[in-house]
């Protein structure tokens, strides 16, 4: 991907970062991630303007926080935890946006929680007993915040009350961990669409359900149209769906515009963007065109 009008690594980045307004909701930016085959060969490959090209462009577009997974599928920790101290560092001389750990090895979290620095995110923390204790102790050694996820060692619970029930395990597990509510972000679990017709609708009753427990939510948007054509079609529509229902963040794609355009008006829509002040700005600024 060839960013446009670009300089990586120069000061002209960093202006263009001040420049960028949020929106009242927290956007974790998805696009460093080795499942995509470009980041994985820019990983393996040491193509480090592939990855500070998507961090720049991310940041431009209005993430937060941007996601890092270099799994590349290798079954080498060590070989996984030099990545990510290498990309977080090929980031870090773009962007000094804060930075969410997207792995499922503690030895990879923690270089990577090193390498990142203050601020960082935990992607993600579940009730599965090879991770819940060492991703708990290595979020609050590090002050980190968390993703938590509703998985046991059982699998994904297919009801919307097994999954709260999950989650009130790992708010506490977290509580005696030391880590505060506002360090947590419940992830309802998206599943994709195309697996079973029900699953939109059991993400979003649970998301009902993280709200009325007074929780902070996330989700990782683009899995419900996963394995369905015109993807971008049903993650707007979701998008809305769940800013209806309570969501403070979200795991996307930034450099869909319509994707950005569709948030800003469903904020509005549920009465989350006082006087409309973030839907004019974002107008003035040519973002829903």
């Amino acid at each position: 991907m060839k960013a446009r009008g670009i300089n990586v690594g120069s000061n002209r980045i960093r202006q263009t970062e001040k420049s960028t307004g949020g929106i009242g909701i927290l956007i974790i930016g998805e696009l460093i991630n080795a499942a995509r085959r470009p980041v994985r060969e820019a990983v393996l490959n040491r193509n480090r303007q592939v990855i500070q090209e998507l961090a720049a462009n991310q940041v431009r577009a209005g993430a937060d926080y941007l996601d890092v997974n270099v799994a590349a599928g290798l079954g080498d920790v060590e070989r996984e935890a030099a990545d990510i101290e290498w990309a977080i560092g090929v980031i870090r001389e773009v962007t000094d946006k804060p930075l969410a750990i997207d792995t499922t090895d503690p030895t990879v979290l923690e270089r990577g929680l090193q390498a990142a620095g203050p601020g960082a995110m935990v992607n993600s923390i579940s009730l599965e007993s090879n991770w819940l204790e060492p991703f708990l102790q290595l979020a609050a050694r590090y002050e980190a915040l968390a993703i938590v996820l509703p998985v046991s060692d059982a699998g994904i619970p297919r009801d919307p009350e097994e999954r709260l029930a999950n989650c009130r395990e790992l708010f506490a597990a977290a509580q005696r961990a030391g880590m505060a509510a506002n360090r947590l972000y419940f992830d309802p679990l998206v599943m994709p669409l195309s697996v079973a017709a029900d699953y939109g609708r059991t993400a979003l009753e649970t998301l009902a359900g993280l709200r009325r427990q007074g929780w902070q939510t996330t989700m990782g948007l683009s899995n419900i149209s996963y394995g369905l054509p015109a993807r971008k079609v049903l993650n707007r529509a979701f998008l809305s769906m769940a800013v209806a229902v309570g969501l403070d963040s979200v795991i996307l794609d930034p450099l869909d515009r319509g994707l950005r355009a569709a948030l800003v008006a469903s904020l509005a829509l549920a009465g989350q963007d006082p006087m409309c002040a973030g839907y004019l700005r974002a107008y003035r600024r040519g973002e829903l065109a």
